[in-house]
């Protein structure tokens, strides 16, 4: 994609100057340049067995994380779970739907960059006022992880 888009900004260079024969002069020296770096980068990317002198080609880059779609979804499914919990829920079966919340709240401002102190707190207030923050700050960041999302 950037050697394309390279390549596109290398013919408006051209067709910019084309007019002046001094200036034309300099853009193809700069044009040089700019393939002799294109053809550094591609080659940089691959790297070569040095037994066999066979290409290899380096490994995609994997994401670190889930895809944001799947913790927004379980950001809305678990979230009800804490906030208006049905009547009759045993101890263990809240608190272990809050660790989950709270869990996919770390996951989702890990993907965003948001600072939390989810994993910090001790179960209490604080940590629903930080839970309330940082729903906050997630839907402000563009994740809405309400019923209405």
């Amino acid at each position: 994609m950037r050697v394309a888009a390279t390549m596109a900004g290398r013919l408006v260079v051209l067709l910019w100057f084309r007019g002046h024969a001094s200036v034309g002069l300099l853009t193809r020296v700069a044009v040089k340049r700019l393939n002799f770096r294109i053809s550094a980068r591609f080659h940089a990317s691959r790297s070569t067995d040095r037994q066999s002198g066979r290409l290899q080609r380096k490994a995609p880059l994997q994401p670190l994380g889930r895809p944001l779609e799947l913790i927004a979804s379980d950001a809305r499914r678990l979230g009800p779970r804490i906030q208006n919990p049905p009547r009759g829920t045993s101890f263990a079966k809240l608190e272990g739907a809050r660790l989950a919340y709270d869990h996919v709240l770390v996951e989702a401002c890990t993907a965003l960059g948001v600072a939390h102190l989810l994993e910090v707190l001790p179960p209490g207030d604080e940590l629903d006022r930080e839970r309330s923050r940082v729903e906050g700050v997630l839907w402000l960041s563009g994740l809405r992880i309400d019923e209405t999302a």
